[in-house]
């Protein structure tokens, strides 16, 4: 499989010296628009792929050049000392592009009740840039906005960012609405591995380990988070 990943890029290389001077996207977008595609298929397992992974087949086809990430975001109180309640855990990512919110862990549904097939990781499509990940939303109370850590993405890379893991401490002042934080980043937690493994049996696994710069003190507010800009 090693093999075929590298001839596919060298592949795109080619097309890259044959379309110089091409306008508009040609033939290295439908080339690159097809890539994750390409891996299901050189898997031999495409006729058996999860939800998860015709998901990013389908949308790959439809934004040729982004590349997939994997990531996980574990939010902590005081040191672990209290529970911040964290069932459902969203985050928005900003700075070059502004994203939808994306879900890495979804364990209690509506109303409260746990879900049958609870998820630990998420997973999204991004255009090439750089990234900050800038809201964390991890219960319907606790919103945390701030500058947790940030990377960089090329065009077409499937790339595995870690787990963040963010320890906060709410400001003593209640109506203040801000916190201070530490945060580090550390590999997958094994739930995180054996989810997103589940999910996405053919393209997790070919992920790159490359993990987020986190910012080691982080100050912020409880606030809502940015609307996602085109």
């Amino acid at each position: 499989m090693v093999d075929a990943i590298e001839i596919w890029r060298a592949a795109l290389d080619c097309v890259d010296m044959a379309c110089r001077g091409c306008r508009g996207i040609g033939m290295r977008g439908m080339v690159r628009g097809s890539f994750l595609v390409f891996l299901l298929f050189t898997a031999g397992e495409a006729s058996a792929e999860t939800d998860f992974e015709r998901k990013i087949r389908e949308d790959s086809a439809r934004h040729p050049g982004k590349s997939l990430v994997f990531l996980e975001v574990r939010v902590i109180e005081e040191n672990g000392s209290k529970n911040p309640g964290c069932s459902t855990t969203k985050v928005v990512l900003g700075s070059d592009h502004v994203t939808l919110p994306i879900t890495t862990q979804r364990t209690v549904g509506m109303l409260g009740f746990p879900v049958e097939n609870g998820t630990y990781g998420g997973a999204a499509l991004l255009a090439p840039g750089t990234y900050a990940v800038s809201y964390v939303n991890c219960s319907q109370y606790l919103n945390l906005k701030g500058d947790f850590a940030r990377f960089r993405v090329g065009p077409d890379e499937i790339v595995n960012l870690g787990s963040l893991v963010i320890d906060f401490t709410r400001s003593p002042q209640f109506l203040q609405r801000t916190f201070t934080s530490r945060t580090k980043v550390e590999d997958l937690s094994e739930k995180a591995k054996a989810s997103l493994t589940e999910r996405s049996p053919v393209i997790f696994p070919k992920a790159t380990k490359r993990y987020m710069t986190p910012n080691p003190a982080t100050s912020g507010s409880q606030a809502r988070a940015p609307e996602k800009r085109n």
